[in-house]
């Protein structure tokens, strides 16, 4: 094939697509129908929706902040309620246990000498055998 040749298939082809292209818009064109107000300012429909009655609005929102306020109340009326209902317990001291069994004498947990570890360290409290010279 020569260069003519070559150049030539290359422009029809271009010539083609363009034609088509073209084809193709035109066919969109014709077929496509324009719906709604993109046209129209945004306000176009103002006209057409009923009057605002301003007493009206005023008036459905103090009668809600009512109902808001009664339903608060109601709840704090209930909570005062139910603080009311629960009985109250007795506050009773606690029992000291000086005989010192039934501990767990790891020196762990609770209490004095928590965390302290060791070999001679039991964490109990010895009270009975005082050698450093009690008053026997």
């Amino acid at each position: 094939m020569s260069r003519r040749t070559a150049v030539t298939w290359t422009l029809i082809a271009l010539v083609g697509l363009v034609v088509a292209g073209g084809v193709s818009m035109g066919v969109r064109a014709l077929t496509t129908e324009d719906v709604g107000l993109t046209s129209e300012p945004i306000t176009a429909g103002e006209e057409l929706a009923p009057p605002v009655d301003r007493a009206k609005q005023r008036a459905r929102a103090r009668e809600q902040g009512r109902r808001q306020a009664a339903r608060r109340a109601a709840a704090r009326r209930r909570a005062a309620a139910r603080r009311d209902a629960q009985p109250v317990a007795p506050v009773t001291p606690p029992v000291a246990d000086d005989d010192g069994g039934g501990e767990d004498d790891s020196g762990r947990g609770r209490g004095r000498g928590r965390g302290r570890g060791g070999d001679d360290d039991s964490g109990s409290d010895s009270s009975g055998s005082d050698d450093s010279g009690g008053d026997d």
